[in-house]
């Protein structure tokens, strides 16, 4: 079975590299000859995971193309060197055995859960990524059918959509770190704080 072509628009993608939160793509189209290579940033940020493009750059000159591909892959680099230097807490994985076992009949809303690192790209496997709040989603209560947790990140405060399979279970006390039993009294703080919904006082 002939692979599809990944396209943006009548382009064909022939060279895309994931780094940090965005793509960077290289595309062709043999039947412009006007403007036949392309060069574009793709994001996923949004609650239904689409592509979205931006900063498209269209032209003739190939190697004027490959140029503008390199350069905005360099950029994210930096912008991740920077942002890595940034974060003053370890930033070692977490492991299994740091965890206790993410069971079918548990609940694990208001728990602090830890991503399996091998959903992370490479260069987010850090404990500062994979420790998360679950908050809400049917992936959260025991026994569930439904899959999706919404999540706040507690170093970063950003708040993401995962599956519960994509977890290697809760915290073990013993290994949380100071950073995160902080800044997760912090989130506590701040949602006691909150008013109640009229249905929620009830």
């Amino acid at each position: 079975m002939e692979e599809m072509k990944r396209m943006v628009d009548n382009y064909e993608v022939v060279q895309a590299i994931s780094i940090g939160k965005v793509e960077v793509l290289l595309g062709i189209d043999e039947t412009n000859a006007e403007r036949p290579y392309m060069v574009c940033t793709c994001t996923r940020n949004n609650s239904l995971g689409v592509e979205q493009y931006y900063a498209i750059a269209a032209g003739a000159d190939y190697l004027e193309a490959v140029h503008d591909f390199v350069s905005r892959v360099q950029w994210e680099l930096e912008d991740l060197k920077e942002e890595r230097a940034s974060v003053k807490v370890p930033l070692s994985p977490l492991t299994q055995a740091q965890c206790q076992p993410n069971r079918e009949d548990m609940r694990i809303d208001n728990q602090v859960v830890v991503i399996r690192p091998e959903r992370l790209r490479p260069e987010y496997r850090t404990a500062v990524n994979q420790l998360v709040l679950a908050l809400s989603g049917f992936g959260t209560s025991a026994y569930s059918r439904g899959r999706a947790v919404y999540v706040i990140n507690l170093y970063t405060g950003e708040e993401a959509r995962w599956n519960r399979d994509d977890f290697m279970g809760l915290i073990k006390p013993e290994h949380m770190p100071a950073w995160a039993q902080e800044k997760l009294e912090q989130h506590q703080a701040v949602s006691q704080q909150k008013p109640k919904r009229r249905d929620e006082a009830r």
